[in-house]
């Protein structure tokens, strides 16, 4: 790697901005790019002008909808920084930028805290081990708690959260940080926006607890560097560079949480944020080097962050415009450029690089290529999904795909006329392409379009965006939920087909057990004797069982959890054939799950309401009626949080309910937990017994 390249990727930061929804995330983001000089014009989200928030949906509904891109440059450093959504509908969104960034920046409510969608993407980002620094936002608002919220992210967040500034003046009287590190007091000037930074000497009562709690971080900062313990033994003034090397080894291992304070509404506090993200996040070439297998040897494949390698990319997202689809990719080794010819080893095509563009939002930049560590759109790719690896033709190389959560609701779309039919599908399967969690299907009984997704909000931007941007006149049904049938016992069957066709006998018999399976999904093991079933017949054999079990047989909801043993099995040496062991597997799969006891499942959420206390008892009274188990009670200032779980049955509808209970002034969210059995004298009811 040339010296150039070294120090490009040295001063290169991949980051993303992650909250609960409300935190003030996209504000931040809005802020990054004014104090950047990507904007000259802040953009607010309440008034429909954040840069970020550029969809039609996004402006209108003031939320995040789909993760946004840009490229800014700070102080000689280039971050290429990605804002996500906040709501737990859309954690597609943020699943799949976790998986390529290098580092994160959590945002956090200075009065509501760590709240429900906070948790969910912390372990996601856990799940990546993304280093992270987290940022008190909102610190000017009533009831606002620096030390509160800290205290929150090291309780619920299993994080060791260690403050690098403290807030100057609380609530209405907050007007800066004191930077622990340099023990300098930052005031942010309104008239200028906060362009300007008036830097002061710590003195006064401030001084005190700034001492205080320098201190503590110094304390940390030692167990990551023996010199600062050495300076202080000696009562030496200990060195900053000391202090901000420690905190970036203790981040990039995973172990500490560096955290700033401010509000970005009000022009406090961004810009000591961009610093820290230079500071203490990683550039690519601080992170392991991500590991891929070669497809047809499956031996394990290290990428270097190195422009000098082999094309190795990862699509994250597509996105398809009026003129033209749009490929998300991070760009793991080498270069692409304009022209070039890219494998997907996902599937195994050839794709053409049409061009190379840097995003900014709905923007774009062409440039002519792009190397390791970028984060990039390529025009020109049309058999490419979210999560298919890319790589050059000479050294293929696949990566781990993205996962993503089950859909958990569905509702049914029809055209406005017949003629519309292929419209609205093709439209749908688009739809789907772009985002993995917006499921589209046609029930093979009653041809009845079906669209499954993460939450009533979620397919109401869906529908709304194919009525409105795509322009499909279609009907759309009541949101339902997504059930799933299993089996609770275990069950044996056996098939035959014996019959003649076509002027030849086909003959096969097949004997299976069922029996419930930790697994999600249908699995399947033949556990007869080698030779029992003729090569050339069992791939019919096995994929004609797993897709009899597909189905359940309660009400054709997809079945889960469900393993497949194959014990037994007769072929003909003449008269067999693939299609009757087909027949067969299919016959003896429909016995045995009519032995296995099968039962209805329904999804579990995960509930937080956050409630004043006045309404407490109205709210928990109708919870109770909703079949939720709370598991906690807390509180968050005046506010008290209800915690626990609850089938998503119960919950369609919910938000004008619980406004009506509480004039307006509480709030929930739902993340999807797990499937649980439904109660059986509600499934006879859900099954019209």
């Amino acid at each position: 790697m040339s010296s150039k390249a070294m120090k490009l990727l040295e001063k290169t930061r991949n980051i993303g901005i992650v909250a609960h929804i409300d935190a003030g995330k996209t504000t931040t983001s809005e802020r990054i790019l004014f104090y950047c000089g990507r904007e000259h014009r802040m953009g607010e989200v309440h008034e429909g002008t954040a840069k970020m928030d550029w969809m039609e949906e996004e402006q209108e509904r003031g939320i995040t909808i789909t993760s946004a891109v840009t490229t800014l440059s700070w102080k000689g450093s280039r971050i290429n920084l990605i804002d996500t959504p906040g709501h737990v509908d859309f954690t597609a969104e943020v699943e799949r930028s976790l998986r390529v960034l290098d580092g994160a920046v959590g945002v956090f409510c200075g009065v509501g805290g760590v709240e429900a969608q906070s948790e969910t993407v912390w372990h996601q980002a856990d799940r990546y081990r993304v280093p992270r620094i987290a940022f008190v936002n909102k610190l000017d608002r009533l009831a606002a708690d620096f030390d509160q919220v800290v205290e929150s992210i090291r309780e619920r967040l299993d994080a060791d959260p260690i403050p690098i500034q403290i807030p100057i003046g609380r609530e209405s009287d907050f007007v800066g940080v004191v930077d622990l590190v340099e023990m300098k007091a930052l005031r942010f000037d309104e008239e200028s926006l906060g362009k300007k930074i008036l830097i002061e000497e710590v003195s006064g009562e401030l001084r005190d607890a700034a001492q205080e709690a320098r201190e503590s971080l110094i304390d940390v900062a030692s167990r990551y560097d023996e010199r600062i313990i050495e300076q202080f033994a000696n009562g030496e003034t200990i060195d900053s560079d000391l202090i901000k090397s420690a905190i970036r080894e203790g981040t990039l291992a995973g172990e500490i949480t560096p955290v700033l304070a401010g509000s970005s509404l009000r022009n406090k506090g961004v810009q000591p944020l961009l610093d820290a993200i230079c500071d203490y996040l990683p550039s690519p070439l601080e992170v392991p080097p991500i590991k891929g297998i070669h497809p047809s040897t499956e031996e394990e494949v290290l990428c270097p962050p190195d422009p000098d390698s082999s094309v190795v990319a990862l699509a994250f997202k597509t996105f398809a415009t009026r003129h033209r689809d749009l490929t998300y990719v991070r760009i793991y080794s080498g270069t692409v450029r304009e022209g070039d010819r890219l494998t997907n080893t996902s599937n195994d095509r050839v794709e053409r690089v049409g061009q190379i563009l840097r995003m900014h939002a709905s923007e774009t930049e062409r440039v002519h290529e792009a190397h390791a560590g970028d984060l990039v759109a390529l025009v020109g790719f049309k058999q490419t999904s979210t999560g298919d690896t890319l790589s050059a033709r000479d050294e293929l190389v696949r990566l781990e795909a993205l996962r993503f959560p089950e859909t958990v609701i569905t509702l049914s779309i029809e055209p406005r006329s017949a003629g519309d039919r292929d419209r609205l599908e093709n439209t749908l399967k688009r739809m789907a392409r772009e985002d993995p969690t917006f499921v589209v299907r046609i029930d093979e009984e009653t041809g009845e379009i079906l669209v499954s997704g993460m939450g009533e909000l979620h397919l109401e931007v869906k529908t709304h965006q194919l009525i409105n941007e795509y322009k499909v006149e279609a009907r759309v049904g009541r949101p339902r939920v997504s059930y799933w049938e299993t089996i609770s016992s275990e069950g044996q069957g056996a098939g035959s087909f014996d019959r003649n066709l076509g002027g030849r006998n086909h003959f096969a018999q097949v004997a299976v057990k069922i029996l419930p399976n930790a697994d999600s999904g249908v699995s399947f093991h033949d556990q007869t004797l080698p030779g029992t079933v003729p090569d050339e017949f069992g791939s019919a054999l096995r994929d004609s069982a797993i897709a009899a079990a597909e189905s359940g047989p309660l009400g054709g909801y997809p079945m889960r959890g469900v393993g497949i043993e194959l014990v037994d099995a007769k072929a003909h040496e003449t008269d067999s054939s693939e299609m009757a062991f087909a027949a067969a597997a299919a016959s003896a799969v429909d016995r045995a799950l009519g032995e296995a006891v099968p039962i209805l499942l329904e999804p579990i959420m995960r509930l937080e309401v956050r409630v004043p206390t006045d309404y407490l008892g109205d709210v928990i009274r109708d919870l109770g009626g909703r079949r939720a188990e709370v598991s906690s009670i807390g509180h968050s200032g005046d506010i008290q949080v209800v915690s626990g779980m609850v089938p998503l049955a119960e919950m369609v509808g919910y938000s004008t309910t619980v406004r009506s209970l509480s004039q307006g002034r509480a709030s929930f969210s739902l993340e999807p937990h797990d499937y649980g059995p439904v109660p059986s004298e509600l499934q006879a009811k859900i099954l019209g017994f």
